[in-house]
């Protein structure tokens, strides 16, 4: 029989065994399996925040990287807009442009021409036959396209750049039209640009700004010599024996001043004064200047004024009061016997000493109605047997040394001045000149008189509007001018309310237009209203309007206008000065004594004629949190693209201004507060509408808060109306910035 009772025992004591050997090494798994488990969570938070922190470090070198772009494409923008030669900005923007990327090797600077093609004006980087345009890449394409689309894109050159395998097309985006394109080189494929576009971007727009700013001091510096050398041109004209007799002793002069070695900026003062130095004489009666024989002791004092008189013409803010002190000691001797103010040896400018040989030789080798021109080799002598007493030894010295290498080389310079000696002018004699012509000069002498006291431009124009008047005579006269862009004609002063002074008119077809563009006087019927153009330089300044006039009077209309263009345009190119240094440094708006200026004129303005303004006020919301999150150059850069946005969207004949921080003004001529009401909301719309560009990064334009004052509504007095401009601006509430 089986031992059943034994086999049970001996099955519990191996399921009591199995239990106690499961237990032990439940325990033993109970602390070896969370250590197992640990290892491989303890590493994936390791990893973790190893990742983490790769990552902040990348962000991190990521905004450093970011930051030293922006820090680079603002300093080179910075170069850019200090130059006002168009030359140096293009071969700055050139360099500054490759530099900028961390790969370009080189670059092309191409301009948009009149004809709307794409010319090759700079290079560099390209070094050998590359800077051969025959030996460029073929990018003419490309440049046509990136000018068209206006828009930055990058090729791959495939081989046919050289060792240049890519290019980053950039459109140079000026105010009103495309100026060109900046071509980006580089060894790498293209892919290596596009972390740059917006960076590179910035940078195209500051160049397209530094070029339009060239361009503009260009044309005004155009201007101002072209009014210079036609106010020279009609004080020649009042002696046939004197005609080009300013522009040779400006050529003469200049040339003198390089052999001494000035400074490229005093050389440029010396041709100026060259060019003005007798202005004084258009006040010297003609009888006097004529005179065939010597002056007598009181025609020699009327001559004399002619240096005071004119430095007393140039003597006003600008660039012409630089001129003063050279034109007024032209004749001053070495010896300390000159006049007007008897000044010797190194008291003298060294420009009037210069200006003082170049006037003698010239005269000594020129015809005049009371001698004939001597030889050069006589004027020498001469000179130098005065040097020490009346004229400077070391400038008669440097004129020495020109003559002789003048005439080693057989220069076109001393062949024309010996011809001019050997063949006398023919001066017509007096009997022939038409009988009016005596009434001319004694027109030009009265309008003169009148014209050279006047302080500044409008009391020049309201001058000029009255003496015209009562010497036609006529029912009414104004002055209009065209504006710097020649897009506007505005009423500048007037003897009537029609046209009422302020009143704009753009271009059109009509007979006023037709006399800017003509260059021709345009009447609208007999004994009617006559548009007379100003010209100075071959170029028209504006219209002087004279109604209800004769053909007579037509004519000396066209005699006073002829006097007084250069002497409007000196004046007009002296206001444009003034508000050009009347500018504020980050916007290039008016700045606030501008602007109080204008209102100033323009309250004058309103109690003589009854006109109205609008002063508008508009402060940047939130400016401060702004600059504290972003920095200060992106707070100075968000005013001066708040500021583009307001000029770009106003009227014409609208002068904006920035007052202090983020607080811009708006001047608005012929505007009530209704009207300028209606202004400001739309440009309200316009503004929380845009993106902008700050620091190469868009951005939405913070709002602004506004505050209005209109003349007469608040006031007519000006520092009143800014006042309760301001006052309303600060109890404006505040809207919430973006």
């Amino acid at each position: 029989m089986v031992d059943t009772a034994g086999e049970q025992a001996g099955a519990g004591l191996q399921i009591v065994a199995g239990l106690l050997a499961l237990g032990m090494v439940a325990g033993l798994a109970a602390r070896l399996i969370p250590a197992i488990i640990a290892v491989p969570a303890v590493a994936g938070a390791a990893l973790l925040l190893a990742a983490r922190a790769i990552m902040r470090s990348r962000a991190a070198a990521a905004s450093s990287t970011e930051a030293h772009s922006i820090r680079k494409a603002v300093a080179a923008s910075g170069t850019l807009l200090r130059t006002l030669d168009e030359t140096r900005v293009l071969r700055a923007a050139a360099e500054a442009g490759a530099r900028l990327s961390a790969h370009a090797g080189g670059s092309l600077v191409y301009l948009i021409g009149d004809g709307g093609s794409a010319a090759l004006k700079s290079t560099w980087g390209l070094d050998g036959p590359m800077q051969e345009q025959a030996e460029l890449p073929p990018l003419d394409a490309d440049v046509a396209e990136a000018a068209s689309t206006r828009k930055t894109f990058i090729i791959s050159l495939h081989g046919a750049g050289g060792a240049y395998r890519s290019a980053c097309m950039l459109p140079l985006q000026g105010k009103s039209a495309l100026l060109g394109v900046l071509v980006l080189l580089s060894q790498k494929t293209p892919s290596a640009f596009r972390p740059e576009i917006p960076m590179l971007e910035y940078f195209a727009a500051q160049t397209a700004l530094a070029i339009d700013n060239a361009r503009l001091y260009g044309q005004v510096q155009d201007m101002f010599i072209s009014s210079i050398t036609a106010l020279a041109a009609a004080v020649d004209a009042k002696d046939a024996y004197t005609h080009g007799h300013s522009e040779d002793i400006a050529d003469l002069a200049t040339m003198i001043a390089r052999e001494l070695q000035l400074s490229l900026q005093e050389i440029e003062k010396v041709r100026l004064a060259g060019l003005l130095h007798d202005v004084g004489k258009i006040g010297v009666p003609d009888a006097i200047l004529r005179k065939p024989g010597k002056l007598d002791p009181a025609e020699r004092a009327v001559m004399m004024t002619h240096v005071t008189l004119g430095a007393s013409i140039i003597d006003k803010p600008g660039p012409l009061r630089d001129l003063v002190a050279i034109v007024r000691h032209h004749h001053e001797h070495f010896d300390g016997h000159g006049y007007p103010d008897g000044l010797r040896g190194s008291e003298i400018p060294i420009g009037s000493a210069i200006l003082a040989v170049a006037d003698a030789f010239d005269e000594m080798t020129s015809h005049r109605a009371y001698h004939t021109a001597r030889p050069v080799a006589a004027a020498l002598v001469e000179l130098e047997h005065h040097a020490g007493t009346q004229f400077h030894p070391q400038v008669v010295d440097a004129l020495a040394r020109i003559v002789a290498r003048e005439r080693e080389t057989g220069s076109n310079w001393i062949r024309a001045l010996e011809t001019r000696i050997i063949n006398p002018p023919t001066i017509p004699a007096s009997g022939d000149r038409p009988p009016a012509e005596s009434g001319d000069a004694a027109l030009v002498w009265q309008l003169s008189q009148q014209l050279r006291d006047a302080d500044d431009l409008p009391q020049l124009l309201t001058s000029l509007t009255a003496t015209t008047a009562k010497l036609l005579p006529c029912a009414r006269c104004a002055v209009l001018l065209l504006d710097e862009r020649g897009a506007t004609l505005s009423v500048e002063a007037a003897t009537s309310e029609d046209p009422a002074p302020g009143t704009v008119f753009p271009r059109s077809r009509s007979p006023l237009w037709q006399a800017v563009e003509q260059h021709a006087a345009q009447r609208t019927g007999e004994h009617s209203e006559v548009y007379m153009p100003l010209m100075s330089g071959g170029q028209p300044v504006g219209v002087l309007q004279a109604g209800e006039v004769d053909r007579d009077a037509e004519r000396l209309l066209a005699v006073i206008a002829e006097t007084a263009a250069p002497v409007v345009q000196a004046a007009l190119l002296r206001d444009r000065a003034e508000r050009s240094a009347a500018a504020d440094e980050l916007t290039g708006l008016l700045n606030r004594r501008a602007l109080v200026a204008r209102l100033y004129q323009e309250a004058a303005r309103h109690k003589r004629y009854g006109t109205r303004f609008t002063l508008v006020l508009a402060d940047i919301i939130g400016l401060a949190p702004f600059n504290a999150q972003h920095g200060y150059d992106a707070g100075d850069d968000l005013v001066r693209r708040t500021a583009e946005l307001l000029a770009a969207n106003i009227r014409q004949v609208d002068f904006p201004a920035r007052l202090q921080g983020g607080t811009l003004a708006l001047f608005m001529p012929e505007l009530d507060r209704t009207e300028a009401e209606r202004a400001v909301r739309r440009l309200q719309a316009m503004v929380n509408e845009r993106e902008v560009t700050i620091l190469g990064r868009f951005m939405r334009a913070q709002p602004l808060r506004w505050a209005i004052a209109g003349c007469p509504q608040d006031g007519t007095d000006a520092d009143a109306l800014l006042a309760v401009a301001e006052r309303r601006l600060r109890a404006e509430p505040e809207p919430s910035p973006h």
